[in-house]
């Protein structure tokens, strides 16, 4: 069975821009990540010391739960590119 092409399924990603998406995207995602980190930091040192509100404690978890999505989806997208893909031979 031959590897299903992004462009025959309808993705708005077509087979020679993937990589560009993906590059684009890590860069995105490293920026971002740096950006946060310090802050991310501040809380962590400061967690016994404060009370963060009922609204803002649900908007961490959902930020959480938007992250932990994300992650996953980018492990399944980097799972598929580690297999090998064999094709069957007509008998």
């Amino acid at each position: 069975m031959s590897k299903v092409r992004a462009s025959d399924v309808g993705f708005c990603v077509v087979d020679g821009n993937a990589n560009l998406i993906a590059d684009n995207l890590v860069h995105r995602i490293r920026e971002a990540a740096v950006d946060m980190e310090s802050q991310v930091n501040r809380l962590y040192r400061g967690r016994q010391a404060y009370d963060l509100s009922q609204g803002t404690r649900a908007d961490l978890d959902k930020a959480i739960e938007q992250l932990i999505y994300m992650a996953r989806t980018l492990r399944e997208v980097q799972s598929e590119q580690s297999k090998v893909v064999y094709l069957q031979a007509a008998e």
